[in-house]
């Protein structure tokens, strides 16, 4: 039974260690979408930056299932 408990840390901090992954790599691609809104109204472009939040707030795939998919309250996350 001692053996099974490192075994399930070690599944459970893999878990939370793709689960910072995924919620880095959704921030990453979060920044970028406002440089682009950013970008659009510097040129003058509001119809266009206007469109591009539209086009975004329909996008199933901005609202990430990271956290459907994992349980982030087994996670305890340090600051790194």
């Amino acid at each position: 039974m001692a053996r099974q408990i490192p075994v399930v840390q070690e599944d459970q901090s893999e878990v939370c260690n793709e689960l910072i992954r995924l919620l880095r790599l959704q921030k990453h691609d979060f920044i970028n979408h406002f440089q682009v809104v950013h970008g659009l109204i510097q040129l003058g472009k509001i119809d266009r930056a206007l469109q591009y939040i539209e086009d975004l707030a329909k996008d199933p795939a901005l609202v990430a299932n990271t956290l459907r998919e994992y349980k982030p309250e087994n996670c305890v996350l340090k600051e790194r």
